[in-house]
């Protein structure tokens, strides 16, 4: 149901430390950050305390989550310092809530259809036809385990065999609310299945190239990279710098995908770059063909036979974990990305990085 390294982490981050839902609270939320227009993560904290029922509104970590979510629906956007303030999508939403307040459900949903993991969650009911929470939890969690375990062999996840957010908790205390809320689901006693609203919303789902925005602590770009090696015979890494963290990437792939058999590098010729691909070049059994251009901008991890992805981050921890960046994933790669990447290729140089004397450009 979830496929692929990146699609498994698009839904554990843009999901992170979101364990219920209540509607109400929610539009309470909305309306509370458009009054302080720009607030902290503290503020909110505050804010669920104060207005909130639930026992986990009251942990004093709920601020942070739900920015996180708001974030990742685009509703709110990052302000000065760690502030943050509805973005004009999330101001226009909340007027037209405002102005249509009997049709809020239909607004809602138009929201969370974006939400990748209701998606995953929603497309999974429409497959089993009716299934209870605890097989949700058991099925669909048990995938996430499998993903995550790979995930956490990366380095991109802290903890592995994670099988949230579809655990049995979180399926019952947010999915099922938010689902019977927004009216995606009919539930009769412990089975649920898709309303006709429900059916709509996945089918009018089609997986395409992919708009990926993160922030310190989102990996969603690294777990990208490391999809398109996940399958890959003869992948392209372009990166004007490099670290331990291609090493490893490298190292840990080539110990799953056991049809991965060449990596092309093309980076700059530094030493720093050179270092680190003689210990690639030392650590695996791959074939590595590394070249150099040295006036190289472009971030590229490509596999012409499947899927790619382009981005603002360097191959390097600072860029794919601590940085704001941005980038696009294509479920299969574009002719004209493939065009792109075989020009560098091509007007780059080979790097001879065991000759002692190379010769500088």
């Amino acid at each position: 149901m979830i496929g692929r390294l990146y699609y498994a982490a698009k839904v554990y981050f843009s999901s992170y430390g979101i364990a219920w839902f209540d509607v109400d609270t929610f539009l309470k939320l909305l309306g509370f950050i458009d009054s302080k227009k720009v607030l902290s993560t503290s503020e909110m904290d505050y804010f669920f305390k104060k207005n909130s029922q639930h026992p986990f509104a009251k942990t004093g970590r709920e601020g942070y989550y739900f920015a996180r979510l708001l974030w990742h629906l685009g509703i709110l956007v990052k302000s000065s310092g760690r502030g943050y303030k509805l973005s004009s999508y999330g101001q226009n939403l909340l007027n037209n809530i405002e102005n249509n307040r009997e049709n809020r459900e239909d607004i809602l949903r138009l929201v969370f259809k974006k939400w990748y993991p209701l998606i995953v969650f929603l497309k999974y009911i429409d497959y089993k036809g009716s299934v209870s929470m605890r097989v949700i939890s058991s099925e669909l969690g048990g995938e996430m385990k499998h993903w995550t375990s790979i995930l956490y062999q990366l380095g991109i996840l802290k903890k592995g065999n994670i099988a949230k957010p579809y655990n049995k908790f979180v399926v019952s205390s947010l999915f099922i609310p938010l689902s019977l809320d927004l009216g995606l689901i009919d539930k009769k006693g412990s089975e649920v299945k898709l309303t006709k609203e429900g059916k709509e919303v996945v089918r009018d789902r089609v997986e395409s190239s992919d708009i990926i925005r993160t922030m310190p602590g989102d990996y969603t770009i690294y777990a990208g990279i490391a999809d398109v090696l996940y399958d890959a015979k003869e992948p392209v890494i372009v990166s004007p710098w490099i670290n331990g963290t291609v090493e490893k990437l490298i190292r840990v792939i080539g110990s799953i995908n056991e049809d991965l058999s060449k990596v092309t590098l093309v980076v700059r010729n530094t030493q720093k770059n050179r270092d680190v691909i003689k210990r690639i070049s030392k650590t695996t059994p791959l074939d590595v063909e590394c070249r150099y251009y040295q006036n190289l901008h472009s971030k590229i991890t490509a596999n012409y036979q499947g899927p790619s992805i382009e981005s603002s981050a360097n191959l390097l921890t600072t860029s794919l974990k601590r940085n704001y960046e941005i980038g696009t994933y294509y479920p299969k790669t574009p002719e004209e990305l493939a065009l792109a990447v075989e020009e560098l290729i091509s007007i780059s140089r080979p790097l001879e990085i065991f000759q002692e004397n190379v010769a500088r450009p």
